[in-house]
């Protein structure tokens, strides 16, 4: 899908001014029936919208369905609703409506055939009267070789991410934001990530095409199988119930040292936080998340990729989980590796 991988890029880089901020991916991926994913769909777009920025939506609400294609007046609130059909088989076909209540209306009737996306983007208008910064950039999307999954998206940057108490307070917003929606819907994986692309974790960034096949790789497919093989790990991961026992259980885990917060969701599945800020997790604190989850994560080595200017780094031990955790019928390790001899990204 080339149109919608550059979609997102074009709105990668508008989210802030700030040329050298990464994306951040608050993800959450969740299961049901088509209807059960139609009404998770909606409540994603509409009821994440509305908690996050109220303010913003009551201001767009008596805005006509159809949005304006002409320039905008400078510093005016824009939002926007998307819903995109096609990519696989035939072209695909984009249509937009604004994020008004008959907006709305008519998001609701299209999701009930789920799209292969939809998006929501609320922002300010620039100088030049084009959309400009986005101030929420929600996506969902829903794919052919997983029709039983929905892979649910807040696009963030770190450009706050300072260390500051402001900074504090916006990683507070991710972690309340993802946990409302966590909390009420069963979750098969999810995460606070830097954002890969379209929905890969680090781990499946990193996994060479020349050994491993698309089902192992691609998040459209590895999706369906994230209740058994856990999709990656990163400074926030969401562990499935039925992958909860393999780990040792929410005791174990918060016994590992590798974890500041270890919570049991209503439906068993674990809340799995590293470290109290985003930006203390690197080098140690990657290893030790490593070591406790590799006995659930999906088989493969990582190999490490080059990464331009702009691109966010992974944050992964590059080490296969199989042997760290020796499963899956290999021969375990001799020995753990410690944080001297394996090779991370800091």
């Amino acid at each position: 899908m080339v149109d919608e991988i550059r979609y997102f890029v074009a709105g990668l880089g508008r989210m802030t001014s700030n040329a050298h901020s990464l994306p951040i991916d608050v993800q959450l991926d969740v299961d049901g029936t088509l209807s059960d994913l139609s009404e998770v769909a909606y409540g994603w777009l509409e009821g994440l919208s509305a908690r996050l920025l109220p303010n913003a939506r009551q201001a767009l609400t008596t805005l006509p369905a159809r949005a304006s294609k002409g320039p905008g007046e400078p510093g005016a609130m824009f939002g926007v609703l998307t819903v995109s059909r096609g990519g696989v088989t035939a072209p695909i076909k984009t249509t937009e409506r604004n994020c008004s209540a008959s907006g709305f209306a008519w998001l609701r009737r299209e999701l009930a055939d789920l799209p292969a996306m939809a998006t929501l983007q609320i922002g300010t208008v620039d100088e030049m009267g084009h959309r400009g910064r986005r101030h929420l950039v929600l996506s969902l999307r829903h794919h052919p070789v997983s029709p039983g999954w929905l892979r649910l998206s807040m696009l963030e940057s770190d450009r706050r991410l300072d260390g500051s108490t402001d900074s504090m307070a916006v990683q507070r917003m991710w972690l309340a934001a993802l946990r409302s929606c966590a909390q009420k819907w069963n979750p098969g994986f999810g995460h606070i990530s830097y954002s890969y692309g379209t929905g890969a974790t680090a781990l499946e960034d990193c996994l060479p095409p020349q050994h491993c096949p698309p089902q192992q790789r691609e998040p459209e497919h590895t999706v369906n199988d994230c209740r058994r093989l856990l999709r990656g790990y990163s400074w926030l991961t969401i562990v499935p119930a039925e992958l909860a026992g393999k780990l040792g259980g929410s005791n174990a885990l918060a016994a590992s040292a590798a974890f500041s917060r270890v919570d049991e969701l209503g439906d068993g599945a674990l809340w799995l936080q590293a470290t109290e800020r985003f930006e203390e997790y690197h080098g140690d604190a990657v290893a030790k998340v490593f070591d406790a989850l590799a006995p659930a994560l999906r088989p493969g080595l990582p190999v490490q990729r080059l990464r331009a200017a702009g691109q966010p780094p992974h944050l992964l031990v590059f080490e296969d989980a199989a042997d760290r955790a020796g499963v899956a019928g290999l021969v375990p390790p001799a020995r753990q590796a410690t944080q001297t001899d394996r090779t991370l990204i800091k």
